[in-house]
Protein backbone atom coordinates (compact mmCIF):
# COMPACT_ATOMS: atom_id res chain seq x y z
CA UNK A 1 0.00 0.00 0.00
CA UNK A 2 1.33 3.65 -0.97
CA UNK A 3 2.44 5.70 1.79
CA UNK A 4 1.81 9.50 1.63
CA UNK A 5 5.64 11.07 1.57
CA UNK A 6 4.64 12.63 4.90
CA UNK A 7 2.75 11.14 6.58
CA UNK A 8 4.37 10.88 10.34
CA UNK A 9 3.62 9.77 13.65
CA UNK A 10 4.30 11.35 17.15
CA UNK A 11 4.32 9.07 19.81
CA UNK A 12 3.99 10.96 23.60
CA UNK A 13 1.56 13.87 23.37
CA UNK A 14 3.87 15.76 26.47
CA UNK A 15 4.94 19.17 25.97
CA UNK A 16 7.78 17.90 23.27
CA UNK A 17 5.42 15.36 21.21
CA UNK A 18 2.72 17.85 20.87
CA UNK A 19 5.17 20.46 19.88
CA UNK A 20 7.00 18.24 17.45
CA UNK A 21 3.03 17.28 16.31
CA UNK A 22 2.33 21.24 15.11
CA UNK A 23 5.87 22.23 13.89
CA UNK A 24 5.36 19.30 11.52
CA UNK A 25 2.08 19.91 10.61
CA UNK A 26 2.82 23.60 9.80
CA UNK A 27 5.89 22.36 7.40
CA UNK A 28 3.15 20.12 5.68
CA UNK A 29 3.61 16.98 7.16
CA UNK A 30 0.35 14.80 7.56
CA UNK A 31 0.23 14.14 11.49
CA UNK A 32 -1.22 11.59 13.85
CA UNK A 33 -0.53 12.07 17.41
CA UNK A 34 -0.78 8.94 19.63
CA UNK A 35 -0.53 8.68 23.87
CA UNK A 36 -2.35 6.58 26.02
CA UNK A 37 -3.44 9.08 28.11
CA UNK A 38 -4.63 12.59 27.57
CA UNK A 39 -2.35 15.51 25.99
CA UNK A 40 -0.20 16.89 29.04
CA UNK A 41 -1.36 14.65 31.74
CA UNK A 42 1.27 12.99 32.42
CA UNK A 43 4.84 14.32 33.39
CA UNK A 44 4.17 17.81 32.06
CA UNK A 45 0.86 18.21 34.00
CA UNK A 46 2.60 18.76 37.37
CA UNK A 47 6.07 20.09 37.53
CA UNK A 48 7.06 23.40 38.57
CA UNK A 49 5.12 25.49 35.55
CA UNK A 50 8.28 26.95 35.09
CA UNK A 51 9.96 28.28 31.70
CA UNK A 52 13.46 27.56 32.90
CA UNK A 53 15.72 29.10 30.03
CA UNK A 54 18.08 29.79 32.63
CA UNK A 55 18.32 26.28 33.32
CA UNK A 56 21.41 24.99 32.06
CA UNK A 57 23.56 23.61 35.15
CA UNK A 58 22.47 20.15 35.36
CA UNK A 59 22.09 17.86 38.03
CA UNK A 60 25.25 15.85 37.15
CA UNK A 61 27.87 18.10 39.46
CA UNK A 62 31.01 17.74 41.00
CA UNK A 63 29.90 18.20 44.44
CA UNK A 64 27.79 15.43 43.77
CA UNK A 65 30.58 12.58 44.23
CA UNK A 66 31.19 13.89 48.14
CA UNK A 67 27.54 13.62 49.02
CA UNK A 68 26.52 10.64 47.39
CA UNK A 69 27.10 8.34 50.35
CA UNK A 70 24.77 10.29 52.24
CA UNK A 71 22.08 10.31 49.02
CA UNK A 72 21.70 6.16 49.94
CA UNK A 73 20.59 6.57 53.08
CA UNK A 74 17.66 9.05 53.35
CA UNK A 75 14.76 10.56 51.52
CA UNK A 76 14.65 14.03 53.49
CA UNK A 77 17.09 15.77 50.75
CA UNK A 78 17.01 17.10 47.83
CA UNK A 79 18.33 14.25 45.96
CA UNK A 80 17.71 10.41 47.53
CA UNK A 81 18.57 7.59 45.53
CA UNK A 82 16.52 4.26 46.79
CA UNK A 83 19.30 1.58 48.04
CA UNK A 84 17.35 -1.22 46.15
CA UNK A 85 16.65 0.48 43.00
CA UNK A 86 20.55 2.13 43.66
CA UNK A 87 21.90 -1.24 43.00
CA UNK A 88 19.58 -2.69 39.86
CA UNK A 89 20.94 0.49 38.16
CA UNK A 90 24.58 0.55 39.25
CA UNK A 91 25.50 0.56 35.39
CA UNK A 92 23.45 3.95 34.66
CA UNK A 93 24.80 5.60 37.72
CA UNK A 94 28.50 4.76 37.27
CA UNK A 95 27.81 6.54 33.76
CA UNK A 96 25.99 9.02 35.28
CA UNK A 97 28.87 10.11 37.63
CA UNK A 98 31.28 9.94 34.84
CA UNK A 99 29.53 12.85 33.80
CA UNK A 100 30.33 14.82 36.45
CA UNK A 101 33.68 15.77 35.77
CA UNK A 102 34.07 19.60 35.74
CA UNK A 103 34.64 18.69 31.82
CA UNK A 104 32.23 16.67 30.92
CA UNK A 105 29.66 19.13 33.15
CA UNK A 106 30.94 21.95 31.10
CA UNK A 107 29.85 20.14 28.08
CA UNK A 108 26.20 19.55 28.96
CA UNK A 109 26.30 22.99 30.25
CA UNK A 110 27.43 23.87 26.39
CA UNK A 111 24.94 21.63 25.17
CA UNK A 112 22.13 22.79 27.13
CA UNK A 113 23.02 26.31 26.82
CA UNK A 114 22.69 25.82 23.20
CA UNK A 115 18.89 24.76 23.14
CA UNK A 116 18.01 27.17 25.96
CA UNK A 117 19.08 30.18 23.78
CA UNK A 118 16.11 29.72 21.29
CA UNK A 119 13.88 27.85 23.46
CA UNK A 120 11.46 30.84 24.16
CA UNK A 121 11.15 31.78 20.48
CA UNK A 122 10.22 28.76 19.55
CA UNK A 123 7.70 28.19 22.10
CA UNK A 124 6.27 31.53 22.34
CA UNK A 125 5.33 30.96 18.23
CA UNK A 126 3.35 28.14 19.32
CA UNK A 127 2.04 29.23 22.69
CA UNK A 128 0.43 32.58 20.94
CA UNK A 129 -0.36 31.10 18.26
CA UNK A 130 -3.28 29.10 20.40
CA UNK A 131 -3.90 31.78 22.41
CA UNK A 132 -2.34 30.72 25.32
CA UNK A 133 -1.00 34.19 26.40
CA UNK A 134 -3.32 34.52 28.96
CA UNK A 135 -1.67 31.30 30.78
CA UNK A 136 1.64 33.14 30.36
CA UNK A 137 2.49 35.21 33.46
CA UNK A 138 6.14 37.44 33.17
CA UNK A 139 7.55 38.21 36.77
CA UNK A 140 10.75 36.48 36.34
CA UNK A 141 11.85 33.91 38.74
CA UNK A 142 13.24 33.99 42.10
CA UNK A 143 16.22 31.38 43.62
CA UNK A 144 17.04 31.82 46.67
CA UNK A 145 19.58 30.22 49.12
CA UNK A 146 19.54 29.80 53.59
CA UNK A 147 22.82 30.68 53.98
CA UNK A 148 25.79 32.74 52.75
CA UNK A 149 27.47 29.77 52.43
CA UNK A 150 25.55 28.36 50.22
CA UNK A 151 25.36 31.64 48.30
CA UNK A 152 28.92 31.85 48.17
CA UNK A 153 29.23 27.65 47.08
CA UNK A 154 26.89 28.98 44.00
CA UNK A 155 28.88 31.51 42.86
CA UNK A 156 30.44 29.84 40.33
CA UNK A 157 27.58 28.41 38.27
CA UNK A 158 25.51 31.76 38.32
CA UNK A 159 28.73 33.36 36.08
CA UNK A 160 28.63 29.77 34.20
CA UNK A 161 24.66 31.09 33.91
CA UNK A 162 25.32 34.18 32.58
CA UNK A 163 28.15 33.20 30.41
CA UNK A 164 25.45 31.53 28.95
CA UNK A 165 23.12 34.18 28.82
CA UNK A 166 21.59 34.33 30.90
CA UNK A 167 20.23 37.96 32.45
CA UNK A 168 20.81 37.76 36.18
CA UNK A 169 19.86 40.14 38.94
CA UNK A 170 21.83 39.40 42.22
CA UNK A 171 19.65 40.27 45.42
CA UNK A 172 20.09 40.45 48.72
CA UNK A 173 17.38 39.95 51.94
CA UNK A 174 15.72 42.98 51.74
CA UNK A 175 15.26 42.86 48.01
CA UNK A 176 13.37 39.45 48.38
CA UNK A 177 11.35 41.19 51.16
CA UNK A 178 10.62 43.69 48.47
CA UNK A 179 9.43 41.77 45.85
CA UNK A 180 7.84 38.93 48.31
CA UNK A 181 6.67 40.10 51.27
CA UNK A 182 5.39 36.51 52.42
CA UNK A 183 8.05 34.65 52.19
CA UNK A 184 10.18 34.52 55.53
CA UNK A 185 12.91 37.34 56.09
CA UNK A 186 15.54 34.97 56.60
CA UNK A 187 16.98 33.86 53.53
CA UNK A 188 20.77 35.20 52.97
CA UNK A 189 20.18 36.16 49.63
CA UNK A 190 19.56 34.93 46.20
CA UNK A 191 19.00 36.05 42.63
CA UNK A 192 16.26 36.73 40.13
CA UNK A 193 16.20 34.87 36.90
CA UNK A 194 15.27 38.42 34.62
CA UNK A 195 13.74 36.81 32.06
CA UNK A 196 11.78 33.72 33.82
CA UNK A 197 8.03 33.63 32.99
CA UNK A 198 6.00 30.65 34.13
CA UNK A 199 2.46 28.90 32.93
CA UNK A 200 -0.71 29.30 34.86
CA UNK A 201 -1.24 25.83 33.88
CA UNK A 202 0.72 23.32 31.47
CA UNK A 203 -2.12 21.35 30.88
CA UNK A 204 -4.46 24.10 29.59
CA UNK A 205 -1.79 25.20 27.42
CA UNK A 206 -1.15 21.61 26.18
CA UNK A 207 -4.76 21.14 25.55
CA UNK A 208 -4.95 23.66 23.63
CA UNK A 209 -2.35 23.35 21.19
CA UNK A 210 -4.05 19.91 20.62
CA UNK A 211 -7.09 21.28 20.06
CA UNK A 212 -5.72 23.83 16.89
CA UNK A 213 -3.18 20.85 15.54
CA UNK A 214 -6.96 18.57 15.49
CA UNK A 215 -8.37 21.64 14.17
CA UNK A 216 -5.78 22.34 11.44
CA UNK A 217 -6.46 18.47 10.45
CA UNK A 218 -4.33 16.45 12.62
CA UNK A 219 -5.49 13.00 13.75
CA UNK A 220 -5.03 12.75 17.35
CA UNK A 221 -5.36 8.38 19.06
CA UNK A 222 -5.80 8.02 22.51
CA UNK A 223 -3.48 4.08 21.98
CA UNK A 224 -0.76 2.98 24.19
CA UNK A 225 2.26 1.78 21.51
CA UNK A 226 3.60 -1.60 21.93
CA UNK A 227 5.94 -1.52 19.03
CA UNK A 228 7.61 0.12 16.01
CA UNK A 229 8.17 -3.30 13.13
CA UNK A 230 9.79 -2.52 9.91
CA UNK A 231 8.04 -2.29 6.87
CA UNK A 232 10.73 -1.07 3.98
CA UNK A 233 13.95 0.99 4.13
CA UNK A 234 11.76 4.25 4.06
CA UNK A 235 8.73 2.59 5.92
CA UNK A 236 7.77 1.30 9.62
CA UNK A 237 4.25 0.11 11.39
CA UNK A 238 3.51 1.48 14.83
CA UNK A 239 1.29 -1.06 16.15
CA UNK A 240 -0.49 -0.71 19.46
CA UNK A 241 -3.08 -2.15 21.28
CA UNK A 242 -6.16 -1.90 19.38
CA UNK A 243 -4.80 -0.12 15.98
CA UNK A 244 -1.49 0.31 13.70
CA UNK A 245 -0.11 2.82 11.72
CA UNK A 246 1.83 2.81 8.69
CA UNK A 247 4.21 5.92 8.28
CA UNK A 248 7.51 7.38 6.42
CA UNK A 249 8.83 8.79 10.05
CA UNK A 250 7.54 8.19 13.53
CA UNK A 251 8.67 10.65 16.34
CA UNK A 252 9.23 9.08 19.70
CA UNK A 253 8.91 11.61 22.06
CA UNK A 254 7.01 9.74 25.08
CA UNK A 255 9.24 10.57 27.61
CA UNK A 256 10.35 7.87 30.73
CA UNK A 257 9.40 5.24 28.46
CA UNK A 258 10.50 5.98 25.24
CA UNK A 259 12.92 2.95 24.98
CA UNK A 260 10.49 0.72 26.33
CA UNK A 261 8.58 0.45 22.79
CA UNK A 262 9.01 -3.18 21.49
CA UNK A 263 10.30 -4.00 17.67
CA UNK A 264 13.98 -4.04 17.88
CA UNK A 265 14.59 -0.41 15.76
CA UNK A 266 15.32 2.06 18.67
CA UNK A 267 18.74 1.97 19.84
CA UNK A 268 19.81 0.30 23.52
CA UNK A 269 19.85 4.04 25.18
CA UNK A 270 20.23 4.28 28.79
CA UNK A 271 17.55 6.20 29.37
CA UNK A 272 16.30 6.65 33.46
CA UNK A 273 13.69 8.45 34.85
CA UNK A 274 13.74 10.84 38.02
CA UNK A 275 10.82 10.69 40.25
CA UNK A 276 9.47 14.45 40.99
CA UNK A 277 7.06 15.10 43.15
CA UNK A 278 4.51 17.94 44.07
CA UNK A 279 2.19 19.44 46.76
CA UNK A 280 -0.72 21.81 46.41
CA UNK A 281 -1.46 24.48 48.56
CA UNK A 282 -4.93 25.13 47.10
CA UNK A 283 -5.93 28.02 48.53
CA UNK A 284 -2.43 29.83 48.96
CA UNK A 285 -1.75 31.07 45.05
CA UNK A 286 -1.63 34.82 46.67
CA UNK A 287 1.23 34.65 48.57
CA UNK A 288 3.81 34.61 45.84
CA UNK A 289 3.77 36.69 42.82
CA UNK A 290 6.15 34.48 40.72
CA UNK A 291 7.87 31.23 40.98
CA UNK A 292 10.38 30.86 43.90
CA UNK A 293 12.82 28.48 43.74
CA UNK A 294 14.61 27.00 47.04
CA UNK A 295 18.09 26.15 46.12
CA UNK A 296 18.84 24.31 49.22
CA UNK A 297 15.57 22.42 49.51
CA UNK A 298 15.75 21.62 45.32
CA UNK A 299 12.18 22.41 44.70
CA UNK A 300 10.04 25.26 43.39
CA UNK A 301 6.80 27.23 44.77
CA UNK A 302 4.77 28.77 42.09
CA UNK A 303 1.32 30.57 41.95
CA UNK A 304 -0.41 28.76 39.75
CA UNK A 305 -4.44 29.04 38.15
CA UNK A 306 -5.27 26.34 40.46
CA UNK A 307 -3.39 27.58 43.71
CA UNK A 308 0.25 27.31 44.71
CA UNK A 309 2.13 24.68 43.91
CA UNK A 310 5.06 23.30 45.57
CA UNK A 311 7.06 21.20 42.69
CA UNK A 312 10.89 19.50 42.47
CA UNK A 313 13.28 16.99 44.37
CA UNK A 314 14.74 13.72 42.94
CA UNK A 315 14.27 10.68 43.45
CA UNK A 316 15.55 7.50 41.85
CA UNK A 317 13.79 4.78 42.72
CA UNK A 318 11.91 3.97 38.66
CA UNK A 319 8.74 3.70 37.34
CA UNK A 320 6.92 1.11 39.36
CA UNK A 321 7.76 1.65 42.98
CA UNK A 322 4.81 3.72 45.47
CA UNK A 323 4.64 7.16 46.27
CA UNK A 324 6.87 8.13 48.50
CA UNK A 325 5.53 9.43 51.31
CA UNK A 326 8.22 11.12 53.01
CA UNK A 327 8.81 12.71 50.14
CA UNK A 328 5.70 14.78 50.41
CA UNK A 329 6.03 15.49 54.20
CA UNK A 330 10.06 17.17 53.47
CA UNK A 331 8.05 19.22 50.23
CA UNK A 332 5.38 20.28 53.10
CA UNK A 333 8.06 20.99 55.82
CA UNK A 334 10.28 23.15 53.27
CA UNK A 335 7.18 25.20 51.77
CA UNK A 336 6.11 25.94 55.69
CA UNK A 337 9.54 26.86 56.13
CA UNK A 338 9.64 29.62 53.42
CA UNK A 339 6.04 30.52 53.38
CA UNK A 340 5.32 30.63 57.44
CA UNK A 341 1.50 31.57 56.33
CA UNK A 342 0.70 29.26 53.97
CA UNK A 343 -2.35 27.26 54.85
CA UNK A 344 -3.41 23.50 54.54
CA UNK A 345 -2.09 21.11 51.69
CA UNK A 346 -4.24 19.36 48.88
CA UNK A 347 -3.91 17.38 46.04
CA UNK A 348 -0.60 15.38 45.52
CA UNK A 349 1.18 14.04 42.55
CA UNK A 350 4.28 12.01 41.63
CA UNK A 351 5.75 11.84 37.84
CA UNK A 352 8.63 10.51 35.86
CA UNK A 353 11.30 12.80 34.38
CA UNK A 354 13.54 11.23 31.52
CA UNK A 355 16.75 11.30 32.14
CA UNK A 356 20.48 10.31 30.44
CA UNK A 357 23.37 10.28 32.07
CA UNK A 358 24.54 13.16 30.52
CA UNK A 359 21.43 15.11 31.29
CA UNK A 360 21.21 16.20 27.28
CA UNK A 361 18.20 15.19 25.63
CA UNK A 362 18.54 12.52 22.39
CA UNK A 363 17.45 14.45 19.51
CA UNK A 364 18.68 12.59 16.36
CA UNK A 365 17.66 9.37 14.58
CA UNK A 366 17.71 5.88 15.24
CA UNK A 367 21.10 3.82 14.36
CA UNK A 368 18.51 0.86 13.52
CA UNK A 369 16.09 2.66 11.04
CA UNK A 370 16.39 6.15 9.97
CA UNK A 371 12.22 6.55 9.62
CA UNK A 372 12.55 6.31 13.73
CA UNK A 373 13.67 9.75 15.21
CA UNK A 374 13.96 10.53 18.74
CA UNK A 375 13.05 13.28 20.84
CA UNK A 376 12.87 12.53 24.59
CA UNK A 377 15.54 12.79 27.71
CA UNK A 378 14.60 16.50 28.63
CA UNK A 379 14.77 15.63 32.21
CA UNK A 380 13.78 18.74 34.33
CA UNK A 381 13.31 21.22 31.27
CA UNK A 382 10.26 19.30 28.95
CA UNK A 383 8.47 22.58 29.03
CA UNK A 384 10.87 24.64 28.29
CA UNK A 385 12.72 22.97 25.53
CA UNK A 386 9.35 21.41 23.72
CA UNK A 387 8.92 23.62 21.32
CA UNK A 388 12.84 23.96 19.82
CA UNK A 389 12.53 20.22 19.95
CA UNK A 390 9.52 20.38 17.82
CA UNK A 391 11.59 22.88 15.23
CA UNK A 392 14.60 21.43 15.20
CA UNK A 393 12.76 17.50 14.72
CA UNK A 394 10.83 19.04 12.03
CA UNK A 395 14.26 20.76 10.35
CA UNK A 396 16.10 16.84 11.31
CA UNK A 397 13.09 15.19 8.69
CA UNK A 398 12.78 17.61 6.29
CA UNK A 399 17.00 17.91 5.54
CA UNK A 400 17.46 21.03 6.42
CA UNK A 401 19.93 22.77 8.36
CA UNK A 402 18.89 22.43 12.11
CA UNK A 403 19.06 26.01 13.68
CA UNK A 404 21.02 24.40 16.52
CA UNK A 405 23.91 21.67 16.05
CA UNK A 406 22.65 18.30 17.43
CA UNK A 407 25.99 16.81 17.43
CA UNK A 408 25.34 16.84 21.47
CA UNK A 409 22.55 15.60 21.30
CA UNK A 410 22.86 12.24 18.76
CA UNK A 411 22.15 8.74 20.07
CA UNK A 412 25.37 7.67 19.03
CA UNK A 413 26.98 9.61 21.56
CA UNK A 414 26.16 6.59 24.27
CA UNK A 415 28.48 4.08 21.92
CA UNK A 416 31.90 5.74 23.11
Amino acid sequence: MSINEKATVVIGAGMVGVSCALYLQRAGHRVTLVDAHAPGSQTSFGNAATFASYACIPVNHPKLLKSLPGLMTGDERPLSISPLYGIKMLPWLIRFLRHCSRARVDETIAGLGALLRESETAALDLFQDVGGSDLIRRDGTLYLYSTNAALSAAQADIRRRREQGVRITDLGPSDIQNLEPHLNSGFAGGILYDDGFHLLSPQAMITRMTERFVANGGLWRNERIKSIDQQYADQVSVRGETQSFKTRQVVIAAGAWSTQIGGGLIDPLPLETERGYHVMFPNDAALLTRPVGLADAGLYISPLADGLRAAGTVELAGLTAPINQRRLQYIRRMVKRALPGSGESGSTWLGFRPTLPDSLPVIGRSTRHRSVIYAFGHQHVGITLGGITGKLVQQLIDHQRPQVDLAPYRPERFSR
